[in-house]
């Protein structure tokens, strides 16, 4: 007996079912193991280096508003003074270009954000024909 009836006689076709579902099992249990494993090294490594506790000068420091050069808008005044002490080098007058570029080279967060904010907080005057100036 060969080929389709030989299948048949020996129960071939439920054996090729339970080999694929279990081959299909297999697979999502593994895809489900691997998504997950980067909370298993995360587990793993706080096993071996309990996080620090932090002092709690810098929580109150945080919680004042002080001004960070990674979270320049919370406070705009203090952002001001430090995006026009970097940009001293273009002068009175100069195209919003020039102060992106300085921005952007220098390593600050967010330009276009930041340049916006300031044109809309008054930090930044156009002075009508192209050119913008700080506030004095």
């Amino acid at each position: 007996m060969y080929g389709i009836e030989a299948i048949e006689a020996a129960n071939g076709w439920a054996m090729a079912i339970a080999g694929a579902l279990i081959v299909m099992a297999g697979l999502a249990i593994l895809s489900l193991v691997i998504s997950q494993l980067h909370k298993l090294v995360d587990l793993w490594e706080m096993r071996s280096n309990p996080p620090a506790e932090e002092p709690a000068s810098k929580i109150k420091e945080s919680a004042e508003n002080a001004y960070d050069p990674e979270r320049p808008f919370l406070n705009m005044a203090e952002a001001a003074k430090h995006y026009q002490a970097a940009s001293q080098d273009l002068g009175d007058r100069f195209e919003l270009r020039a102060l992106f570029a300085i921005f952007y080279h220098s390593g600050f967060p967010h330009p276009h954000l930041t340049i916006r904010s300031l044109r809309e907080e008054g930090y930044l005057v156009s002075e009508g024909d192209g050119s913008y100036s700080w506030k004095v």
